[in-house]
């Protein structure tokens, strides 16, 4: 009898148990507010990637880097260039622009063609925070459906985070990653559409590593011709332009062909081959390219527009 009864106490407390711990974990499941983004970038590398001693070794052109002329810019997404990532959105801090719109590649290739998030990021220095607002409207018009599981593993968009936070701690994000076929017309249609977060201030950040799989000398030759089509604005090259060149260039391409190359800067290019000194093993190469307004050329260059 006193075993039966043991039995029967043991029986009850293990369900309890069970029962809270299902109750915990649903609610957790149920209520998921936002995505973790510190995997995709250590506190150790983000560190690294902000101070001036990472900066030094980075070959960067001398350009304006006045954050509050600056409409669009082209960093790596590329752990090894954190530090090109940084310096680049560094640019924006004075300006603490509002809203920024990311837009990068799909690595998995899953999803819809145009995927986006409302769910708010967790970084190490905070929170940043989704503009529910502008991807409602997107989804809407259904240019992008929200799919919140695909930015749980993107590093495209997930490595930006943490530097982000850093420099632009209050500025609600916009993200919208792409399939490897999306054509140029369907991300040049999301950036009209988001006119009313540009003309507030809101920047666009794409997010693209060019050169893969090559040595790094194999890098530098296949950088000169990428330098040479982005100089001449020639967007109909690099739209046909394979992984040996560039990761996603339809991103690139719709940049090109919605800004032209008037305020086009070059501020940095340079390959993992050279930044970790190894010439033999298989790298990625960046660009960090900023897009200027046009008030701003103006201003600089003495030109005049019509509108």
């Amino acid at each position: 009898m006193r075993l039966n009864i043991c039995v029967i106490a043991f029986l009850i407390i293990s369900f309890l148990m069970t029962s809270c711990s299902q109750e915990n974990a649903k609610t957790v499941f149920e209520q998921p507010d936002a995505i973790d983004a510190r995997p995709f970038l250590s506190e150790k590398e983000l560190l690294k990637s902000v101070s001036a001693e990472a900066w030094a070794s980075l070959d960067l052109t001398d350009h304006n880097n006045s954050g509050a002329h600056i409409s669009a810019l082209v960093v790596p997404h590329h752990a090894a260039a954190a530090a090109l990532t940084a310096e680049a959105v560094s640019r924006l801090a004075e300006s603490q622009p509002p809203s920024v719109i990311i837009l990068a590649p799909n690595h998995y290739n899953e999803g819809p063609a145009a995927s986006s998030t409302t769910l708010d990021f967790i970084c190490y220095e905070s929170r940043l925070t989704s503009d529910e607002a502008a991807i409602g409207r997107l989804a809407a018009k259904g240019m992008i459906i929200r799919d919140d599981r695909l930015f749980t593993r993107e590093h495209s968009v997930g490595v930006l985070l943490p530097i982000l936070s850093w420099y632009l701690p209050e500025t609600k994000i916009i993200t919208v990653i792409f399939h490897h076929d999306c054509n140029e017309q369907k991300i040049l249609s999301i950036i009209e559409a988001l006119k009313p977060e540009r003309d507030a201030g809101a920047v666009i950040i794409a997010s693209i590593d060019f050169s893969h799989y090559l040595t790094r000398d194999e890098a530098i030759e296949k950088d000169l011709e990428m330098r040479e089509y982005l100089e001449n604005g020639d967007a109909e090259t690099i739209a046909r332009l394979d992984a040996s060149y560039i990761d996603a260039p339809a991103i690139m391409t719709a940049l090109l062909r919605f800004f032209g190359t008037e305020g086009m800067e070059i501020i940095a290019n340079t390959n993992s081959g050279i930044l970790m000194q190894n010439s033999v093993a298989p790298c990625t190469s960046y660009f960090t390219i900023q897009f200027l307004k046009k008030n701003k050329i103006e201003k600089v260059c003495g030109i005049r527009y019509n509108n």
